[in-house]
């Protein structure tokens, strides 16, 4: 994976995940205008930092490997 692609993954992921607690996302305005709720959100600001740092530690686990396993095959 290329320095670009890595960025781009990690925009690509973190923007994904704060949408959840973004209540002007259209995945939320639609599910609060479902329920009747201003300012709905999937999730807390806490649930989705929890998952940017989840999903950010499977990511450098997954280049770590992939790296490891290019190494390998010289």
């Amino acid at each position: 994976m290329t320095q670009n692609e890595i960025v781009k993954t990690i925009l690509n992921l973190v923007h994904g995940n704060v949408r959840y607690a973004d209540p002007y996302d259209r995945i939320n305005l639609e599910r609060g205008k479902e329920l009747g709720v201003k300012g709905f959100t999937v999730q807390s600001a806490e649930e989705v930092l929890a998952d940017i740092i989840c999903d950010l530690q499977d990511l450098e686990h997954e280049i770590c490997l992939n790296g490891s396993m290019e190494g390998a095959s010289l």
